[in-house]
């Protein structure tokens, strides 16, 4: 919010945050600014591809000479300022207006006669369909421009079959986040949902008594359903904890499983589907937001989701009508051959159903390579089983597993865990361990959040598992752990 305040050593940290979670381009959005320099070095010494609007957003602007002369050197100055980056992959116009003016009824909200209406489209056309595709075939015509960014409104069919599209059923619609599955387009360029920031980042910057209707909670949230919103979806799927703690924490899980329900059906479409950028990535001042990253730099439960749903090697499990369809989406540029293990187990590691077949996966691929029918599995209380599946290559360099669950969060019966940790201060790690399923293990302090390699994971009984700590000096004896049965004690 106050540019001059970051710094490269801020910029640094922000790109490798999404290095490190797997993400290969990041959208600079047309409501925001042309980014330092030092942005676009990053961007192409860490491999992130570079989705740039023109900073045009969500109205429509003038089209007389002068502004348009003023818009044209304004571009000029970028364009060129940026061609040399290797990480610039496409130029485009704005955000949402084309989505505006023909979905969002601006004509009926000001009254615009027919002659009003001609004339504003017209003006549009003049800066978007003509100086600014004149500005990148002549300064750097190698590069693709587009003129609106999404290219057809999400409420027409029409957006999922061409172009790009930004999905907001779920959200601004308040559709279930099952319906990504089916709201799949051929190039994902916005969608999201809100995450509220950790209690200990509040606290930071509120201080009157902390509660879903504290004042200083509402001016820190600038969606006017914000928080309504949230809850609404909350009740559909967890249950609703009375704690405040512990609601911040439910609704960063929140967040994180509707965000990967919406980019493993992305990635699960390949190759209809080749690309999935969420709203948002980080924030600029404290706030309840779309971010996965807060102002903070804290990563929030969606920041760690991320980073295993972006993986080279993805395992994923789609229930369609009767069946339980086990996808295998691969990145990598070489066919994969291994076994796939797909098992049934109960809250305590007990065994229930298992099937293990050999799969040879081709490169850049995305593929169903089991599918396990319901009526198979009849027998088994859905309320208390979960579904593991693991994918080994021949080779061992590819070790992939994934979890998945029956029923809804709130419709599991889960046991209460005993999750132990284990201290190794050499090597600045913990090692988690627990005897029955632990849902959604949040390692905390109680004063600040810890930047690990991992967080908000599922832990199998028996299971032990490493967790590496990205921060020198913590004091590891003091880290707590919470779990998704913990919350609503």
């Amino acid at each position: 919010n106050f540019i001059p305040w970051i710094t490269r050593s801020k910029y640094e940290q922000l790109i490798k945050d999404a290095a490190d979670a797997n993400m290969n381009m990041l959208r600079v959005w047309g409501g925001g600014i042309y980014e330092s320099d030092e942005f676009y070095e990053l961007c192409d010494e860490n491999g992130i591809l570079v989705w740039q609007d023109f900073m045009f957003a969500c109205a429509m602007y003038p089209g007389d000479k002068t502004f348009v002369n003023n818009v044209k050197e304004e571009a000029i100055d970028n364009v060129k300022r940026l061609r040399n980056h290797p990480c610039i992959a496409l130029w485009c116009g704005n955000n949402e207006i084309d989505e505006g003016w023909h979905n969002w009824g601006w004509q009926q909200q000001y009254n615009y006669s027919s002659v009003d209406s001609a004339k504003i489209w017209k003006d549009y056309t003049a800066v978007f369909y003509t100086t600014l595709k004149q500005v990148i075939d002549e300064n750097d015509p190698s590069r693709t421009y587009w003129p609106s960014s999404p290219s057809i409104g999400w409420g027409r069919k029409e957006s999922l079959l061409s172009g790009d599209a930004h999905y907001w059923g779920v959200w601004w619609g308040m559709e279930p986040f099952e319906i990504y599955k089916n709201k799949t387009g051929r190039f994902m360029s916005e969608y999201g949902f809100q995450g509220m920031p950790a209690l200990s980042y509040c606290k930071q910057f509120c201080d009157d008594s902390l509660s879903l209707h504290s004042s200083c909670l509402y001016q820190h949230q600038k969606h006017p359903r914000g928080f309504e919103t949230i809850n609404t979806y909350m009740q559909r799927d967890y249950s609703v904890p009375a704690k405040f703690e512990n609601y911040i924490y439910v609704s960063q899980l929140l967040q994180a499983a509707g965000i990967k329900t919406a980019i493993e059906a992305h990635r699960r479409a390949k190759p209809y589907c080749m690309g999935t950028l969420y709203w948002q990535l980080n924030d600029c001042w404290p706030v309840t937001s779309w971010s996965s990253i807060d102002a903070q730099g804290n990563w929030k439960a969606l920041h760690y989701q991320v980073k295993k749903s972006f993986k080279d090697v993805l395992l994923s499990v789609n229930e369609d009508r009767n069946k339980y369809e086990v996808y295998i989406i691969s990145d990598k540029q070489q066919k994969s051959e291994g076994a796939l293990v797909a098992a049934v187990y109960n809250m305590e590691g007990k065994l229930l159903w298992s099937k293990t077949i050999s799969v040879s996966i081709p490169e850049n691929s995305s593929g169903i390579y089991l599918s396990i029918d319901a009526n198979d599995l009849h027998a088994i209380n859905k309320n208390t089983a979960y579904l593991s599946c693991n994918f080994v290559s021949k080779d061992g360099n590819i070790r992939e597993n994934c979890i998945s669950y029956f029923v809804k969060p709130k419709d599991m019966t889960l046991p209460v865990p005993l999750v132990q940790t284990k201290v190794n201060e050499a090597d600045n790690t913990i090692e988690v361990s627990t005897d029955v399923l632990a849902k959604d293990v949040y390692l905390y302090l109680k004063d600040r959040e810890i930047k690990l390699d991992d967080n908000f994971f599922d832990l199998l009984p028996g299971e032990k598992k490493t967790i590496l700590v990205k921060e020198k000096g913590i004091d590891l004896k003091k880290i707590r752990v919470k779990t998704l049965v913990n919350a609503n004690l």
